[in-house]
């Protein structure tokens, strides 16, 4: 059993494009026992995170790409309202 103060090494996970830490609900950062585990926990697309086997992508930045690859999707704006994409959120006056 351990006790006291004990260091232990982990693999916490950065996006390569923006540097954001993926993080749980609470926002604390997921630790994983390898960068095996965190690759294999990856690969589903948790969260919107993506992992092509090379590049981490967080959802910001692959929301931000699809728009850039595809064009914004705007919504129609309610009265008054400026329209935002339903991807990324950004105005349609931008």
């Amino acid at each position: 059993m351990k006790r006291g103060l004990v260091t232990e090494n982990h693999v916490v996970i950065y996006c390569d494009s923006c540097g954001d830490l993926y993080t749980d609900a609470a926002g604390e950062a997921v630790c994983f026992t390898s960068t095996h585990h965190a690759a294999y926990y990856l690969a589903g697309g948790r969260n919107g995170w993506l992992y092509d086997g090379d590049r981490i992508t967080c959802d910001g930045c692959a929301i931000t790409a699809e728009c850039d690859l595809n064009g914004h999707d705007f919504v129609p704006p309610a009265e008054s309202v400026t329209a935002r994409c339903v991807r990324c959120g950004a105005p349609d006056n931008e």
